[in-house]
């Protein structure tokens, strides 16, 4: 047997490991005078359906202390919002989940842990003041649920990116951060997520921009012109020029320009490599001892990176991805899941080829964004 192998106890734990909900965002209200449970977990959760969203929403309690009949503008608030996310177009999700907090942002947190949401989308506040901008309403509790891997979706009627993100935050701050602008508070952001995310879950790859809404299109050039230059999203005519009466979502980016579609179609790709990996991990566990040193350092073929070329290759039958080469991953000789592995994925003919890179943080990162 090689001297360089990797030395497994037969009772070694297995790698915990979990699906994400790619398709299935997780819609969030910050509450004034709706009552959570306060003594628990300091926030209630909904699920939400088009059939039943109207009666779950009355069955919503008040708190006390409500002078000027707040609870019911909350609860109609909510109402307009969910028939606004139901019935953005004909192909749109019919089910999503509802967390209500109020004054503990970090319980979102734990239940995005739990829960694994890839989206969040931000309910404005209701104000009678006409205050629509998701980025300063949600400004002070962000950073407390906040995940890396997680993308938000804000609401502004902001031209400009105030706010959360406008003191000189990097792109690194801004990735996967998505803005998108309220035209009257046409609840825009929640039109685009269920009609985006409905035909990402039939076809991943599907490009946001261009998607047809039920709003009203913007047609003020200066106003358009501030908003892109700011990566805020907004619905307009497809040809801004040309009047040819056809809307379209633009422009499909988060704040620091990244294409929406290419960051999701990544992150799901990272995802199911780290959960095949440690699939590989879990089953081999005693057959990881007999590695060669060839294996180990990528020179050979091994379990894992067959099973990667397997899931790459479905990934291209399905259309998500056009090729993949340079599959390499290095192992190495310990107890513990430890490896580096580096792949060139290319997802359509009109961009470059994007370097897929998994190292051992990667899947420590994976394993504690499981744990409360």
């Amino acid at each position: 047997m090689p001297q360089d192998t990797i030395n497994v106890s037969l009772v070694t734990s297995r790698i915990q490991a979990s699906k994400p909900n790619y398709y299935n965002p997780l819609l969030v209200y910050k509450a004034a005078k709706i009552k959570v449970n306060k003594d628990n977990d300091d926030c209630k959760i909904l699920s939400l359906t088009v059939n039943n969203y109207e009666q779950q929403i009355e069955t919503l309690e008040k708190d006390t202390g409500d002078s000027n009949n707040q609870f019911e503008k909350e609860k109609t608030l909510l109402k307009t919002a969910m028939t606004d996310f139901f019935n953005s177009s004909e192909e749109s999700l019919k089910s999503a989940m509802l967390f209500i907090y109020k004054d503990k942002p970090e319980k979102l947190k734990d239940y995005l842990k739990a829960h694994r949401h890839s989206f969040v989308v931000l309910i404005n506040t209701q104000n009678d003041n006409l205050d629509d901008d998701g980025l300063t309403i949600y400004k002070e509790d962000y950073n407390k649920f906040k995940m890396h891997s997680t993308f938000f979706v804000f609401s502004t009627k902001e031209d400009s990116i105030k706010g959360i993100f406008n003191n000189g935050k990097s792109n690194a701050d801004k990735a996967r951060n998505i803005v998108i602008y309220s035209n009257n508070r046409d609840n825009l952001h929640l039109k685009f997520v269920s009609v985006y995310l409905h035909q990402a879950s039939i076809s991943h790859s599907v490009n946001p921009y261009g998607i047809p809404l039920a709003a009203v299109p913007l047609i003020d050039d200066t106003l358009i012109t501030k908003l892109r230059t700011a990566n805020i999203n907004f619905y307009s005519l497809l040809n801004e020029t040309g009047l040819d009466g056809i809307n379209a979502f633009k422009e499909g980016v988060d704040l620091a320009g990244n294409s929406i579609d290419e960051l999701f179609t990544y992150h799901y790709i990272k995802n199911e490599a780290i959960i095949e990996l440690i699939r590989i991990w879990n089953k081999n566990n005693r057959q990881n001892s007999k590695l060669s040193e060839l294996q180990l350092s990528g020179t050979r073929d091994n379990a894992y990176t067959s099973a990667i070329e397997c899931l790459l290759k479905k990934f291209i039958d399905r259309g998500l991805i056009i090729e993949y080469k340079n599959l390499k991953l290095i192992l190495s000789p310990t107890s513990i899941l430890k490896l580096e592995l580096s792949v060139n994925i290319t997802y359509n003919f009109s961009i470059n080829s994007v370097a897929l890179v998994i190292t051992s943080q990667d899947i420590v990162d994976y394993q504690n964004s499981l744990s409360a």
